[in-house]
């Protein structure tokens, strides 16, 4: 890994950035101190699937117009539980932006496995810029669209505020969902996929002779992406269960059961992309026909977020949108840094 090709870094003279670019290649060439103590040995499995994620991935940022760094194997830490390795930060993945390493916790779900390592790549690979500050030490300053603020140097690093921080965590998330439905055709997923959509089929067809209003059907069939042991579930359900009826009841009471227990998994980062999507419906509204759905528009964000360009974004939502809306956005998407779980 060569750090001048996975960050540009922002410093006051040419023997500052060299430096920095120096240190910051002692780090990429090391071992994750505060992953590697807790990393598991992958199994064949594993790297399999890491390699098939990292391939997909790849191939939708080429899609954004983006230029996708590899992330080498041994940067990828599987790990036995990421919420004590985090100590309570975060849950089932990890990415630590000036490391370029990424740790996802082990799961019996090849889809969980999968869809985790996709999130965290999603992140490492959006666009990498690093300030050297007046002490010269190195701090992060931009991933994808987010921008930290540089104003204030006295914040703890990694507690400073983030402009437009839920706009990138949200543009992952999508591009995870998206990610999610192009496993349906490999094999390594079927099975699974299959079961828990079936399971869902059943779930909403009890929920419609209960007279559940659409908007939550919709929820279960477009957030849910996990119901664990799904091949087993359904295969107890169709042998005890001759009727349809009595097959999609029982799918419902048991689904209720696992959401009261929080065994359910859905897609990722839901108040933020919901925070998205109502910004893309009213870019599309005011576009005068510019922008026919969310998915035309959602591509110039996400273009932005893994090129680093986010200029032509910004031209295109101050001309829909008009004076002042982009800076008003970064404000509106801001996070603090220690926010984050």
């Amino acid at each position: 890994m060569e750090g001048k090709e996975y960050y540009k870094v922002i410093g006051d003279n040419e023997k500052q950035k060299e430096t920095a670019y120096q240190d910051l290649q002692e780090v990429l060439d090391t071992k994750s101190p505060s992953l590697a103590k807790h990393e598991l040995e992958k199994t064949a499995k594993e790297i399999e699937i890491i390699n098939l994620t990292q391939g997909i991935a790849d191939e939708m940022i080429r899609g954004y117009g983006g230029d996708p760094k590899s992330v080498p194997l041994d940067h990828v830490y599987v790990l036995d539980d990421v919420n004590k390795v985090t100590e309570g930060r975060l849950e089932k993945g990890v990415h630590h932006p000036l490391e370029l390493t990424v740790g996802i916790e082990r799961s019996a779900s090849s889809l969980i496995f999968a869809s985790t390592i996709a999130h965290e790549l999603f992140h490492s690979k959006s666009f990498k810029s690093v300030r050297v500050d007046r002490k010269d030490r190195i701090r992060l300053y931009r991933s994808g669209l987010s921008m930290v603020d540089r104003k204030d140097e006295t914040k703890e690093h990694g507690r400073e505020k983030e402009y437009f921080g839920d706009m990138e965590e949200a543009i992952v998330a999508e591009c995870t969902r998206i990610f999610m439905d192009k496993l349906e055709n490999k094999e390594q997923f079927k099975d699974e996929i299959e079961a828990i959509n079936r399971l869902k089929e059943w779930i909403a067809q009890s929920y419609r002779r209960g007279d559940v209003p659409e908007e939550k059907i919709s929820i279960l069939e477009n957030e849910i992406k996990y119901i664990p042991m799904a091949q087993e579930k359904v295969k107890d359900i169709m042998t005890s269960y001759e009727n349809e009826n009595e097959r999609s009841a029982m799918a419902a009471g048991m689904f209720s059961k696992l959401l009261e227990q929080g065994d359910v998994e859905r897609v990722e980062r839901y108040v933020e992309r919901e925070k998205l999507y109502k910004l893309l419906d009213r870019i599309i509204e005011n576009s005068e026909g510019k922008f026919k759905n969310r998915d035309g528009i959602f591509g110039e964000f996400a273009k932005a977020n893994f090129t680093g360009n986010y200029l032509p974004l910004a031209r295109t939502v101050v001309c829909i949108l008009g004076k002042g809306s982009f800076r008003k956005l970064a404000e509106e998407f801001s996070r603090k840094s220690s926010e984050k779980k």
